[in-house]
């Protein structure tokens, strides 16, 4: 049977009790809910009959604050058809705003049916598209096919000699500064807002310049799908749900307006589930449902259901319960300024092993402990923000990737290992755990040579053949602590580490006063008034332990109880956590 069957029987049961009593879904008092509605969807909408039916489930099953009405997608909408729609939707008490998507009509051949912002006639659809939108709108939102991958002939003679990268992010910039101001000279007042996709790892290549556009937009927004995380292309952890949140807020504080999900390649209710949750989690205030029609089922009978508006539902009231008690998240600092690439979503993978994470796009000088991936390499003056932050007592964990990049650009100062290649390892070892643990399967690394006690190695591979490679080095610096550490080249054979050696990893890299010791794949959120979410990912029961390093009393917000410790200390907590659940915790 599917494991999900009962989550999902429970969702309609839900459904059926709400559809039953005819009555609206209150709104929730710590967020917004929003839909987007695509040009299709407006379309469908302009007819009353379809409008009234849909409103009247849609009510009955899930409070919405917001719709986005969308003006253009491959072809343009007309602006008595958007202004109809949306005085529908006033009249249902729901909030309205313009949305566009950046695509020509399908059949030239290109992939996701770009436009070509070499071709004035191509901005000019957009312009357009921006006049429509502020002539019956107060806010308009750009979806995220706001990019270039285009490599035309104009495109071509337009770049010269510039990258293709550095071109983009300069005639994006441009696109961008001409749409704001085009639609400020109809609407002085409306809020222009850019949507961010899930990739942010590969913003630049496409034009998306995190450096130039929150400054020229009003607003951003983030894209939180996760997906499928083995077989959809990208490999997205479920943890990027929430750590994009984290990094785009940074980005541009006070002006992340909020996260957006899909149902798309999910593969069930439940993978739909926890990316609302982790969007939530992050301290957005909005979260936005893509699309209208994908919130309905037509029956057999010819009546209307919406399963994925009572997963939603269902969701949102959990956490709505408990949101009003959070603090401001925070982790460990992952540093990654803007427009860099390198060691892409690594962040996620170390989310995914219960160390809260942080992503920020400036050199955090104020943390204590700050993790330095490959993307930091393309920050000019990283190694003199390192060499002050440890001579201040800072911690420092650099990634094998970094490594790669910085040498001979000074990194000689820090540490004097080196990659020779790429090695297999079958085994791993330390001095803590005080033993030799077989993996599950080898694991590729790369091969770090390590200079006999200039650095220490705390954990090492082992070979097949016998030789030892570390895992994770220590070297001290000034007032400071360097570790490096080899990431293996396949991230997620992080999860196939043994439990040991991860906690030994925690150990050093968490922040903070408690620490999760648990399989793979399930994380820890924490916040900065002794609040946490332990998440698990994991499709069975699964037992955790959470380690404070002080005494503590420790409860279970949601059921309003206090959790028995299992050491006299008060400093260990055994807790059981079903398939695919969270549980909020409070200490004092």
């Amino acid at each position: 049977m599917n494991k999900n069957l009962s989550s999902v029987l429970k969702l309609l049961l839900l459904f059926i009790i709400t559809s039953v009593s005819g009555e609206n879904i209150f709104a929730y008092n710590n967020f917004k809910v929003a839909v987007y509605c695509t040009r299709f969807d407006v379309e469908a909408l302009s007819d009353k009959a379809y409008f009234d039916s849909h409103i009247k489930v849609l009510k009955q099953t899930l409070h919405v604050d917001k719709v986005y009405l969308e003006v253009h997608r491959q072809t343009p909408n007309n602006l008595a058809t958007m202004l109809k729609v949306k005085k529908y939707f006033e009249n249902a008490g729901i909030e309205t705003a313009a949305g566009i998507t950046a695509t020509k009509p399908r059949g030239n051949g290109k992939y996701f049916n770009i436009l070509c912002y070499s071709d004035n006639n191509d901005i000019e659809i957009l312009v357009n598209a921006v006049k429509i939108a502020a002539k019956g709108f107060d806010e308009c939102i750009f979806d995220d096919f706001f990019f270039t991958s285009c490599r035309c002939d104009k495109c071509i003679e337009a770049k010269g000699e510039l990258s293709w990268t550095d071109y983009r992010l300069k005639k994006m910039t441009e696109v961008s500064q001409l749409l704001v101001s085009e639609a400020k000279k109809i609407n002085p007042d409306i809020k222009m807002v850019i949507k961010y996709p899930n990739w942010y790892a590969y913003y630049q290549y496409t034009g998306y310049n995190l450096a130039t556009e929150p400054e020229i937009f009003d607003g951003i927004y983030s894209g939180t799908e996760t997906r499928d995380r083995v077989y959809t292309h990208q490999n997205l952890q479920p943890y990027q749900s929430y750590g994009i949140m984290r990094y785009l807020d940074n980005v541009a504080p006070g002006r992340n307006g909020g996260g957006w999900v899909d149902p798309l390649a999910a593969g069930n209710l439940d993978t739909y589930a926890q990316q609302l949750a982790l969007t939530l989690f992050s301290g957005t205030k909005e979260i936005t449902l893509f699309n209208w029609s994908s919130l309905f089922k037509e029956l057999p009978d010819g009546n209307l259901l919406s399963v994925y508006g009572t997963t939603a539902a269902s969701t949102f009231k959990m956490f709505d319960s408990f949101a009003g008690s959070l603090g401001n998240p925070v982790g460990l600092k992952y540093y990654r300024p803007v427009n860099s690439s390198g060691d892409s979503y690594l962040a996620s993978y170390l989310g995914m092993l219960g160390i809260p994470v942080e992503p920020v796009p400036d050199f955090p000088d104020k943390a204590s402990i700050v993790f330095i991936p490959q993307s930091a390499s393309a920050d000019a003056n990283v190694m003199t923000k390192i060499k002050s932050f440890l001579k201040n007592e800072g911690t420092v964990i650099i990634s094998s990737g970094f490594l790669d990049k910085m040498r001979n650009r000074g990194i000689e100062e820090f540490i004097s290992s080196d990659i020779n290649g790429d090695v297999e390892i079958s085994r791993v070892s330390n001095l803590q755990f005080n033993k030799t643990i077989d993996l599950k399967h080898n694991i590729v690394i790369p091969g770090i040579e390590n200079p006999t006690n200039d650095a220490w190695s705390e954990i090492v591979g082992i070979t097949p053949s016998g030789n030892s490679y570390p895992l994770l080095t220590y070297s001290a610096y000034s007032k400071g602590s360097v570790y490096l550490m080899a990431v293996p080249r396949n991230f997620s054979d992080l999860y196939n580490l043994p439990a040991e050696a991860i906690y030994d990893i925690k150990q050093r890299f968490a922040p903070g006063d408690v620490i999760l010791e648990a399989k793979p794949e399930v994380s820890l959120f924490k916040y900065d008034n002794r609040m946490l979410i332990v998440k698990s990912f994991i499709d069975h029961t699964e037992p955790v332990i959470l380690h404070f390093k002080k005494g503590v009393k420790l409860y279970d917000v949601i059921n309003d109880r206090e959790i028995t410790p299992t050491c006299s200390e008060h400093k260990d907590f055994n807790l059981s956590l079903r398939a695919n659940s969270y549980v909020v915790l409070k200490y004092e």
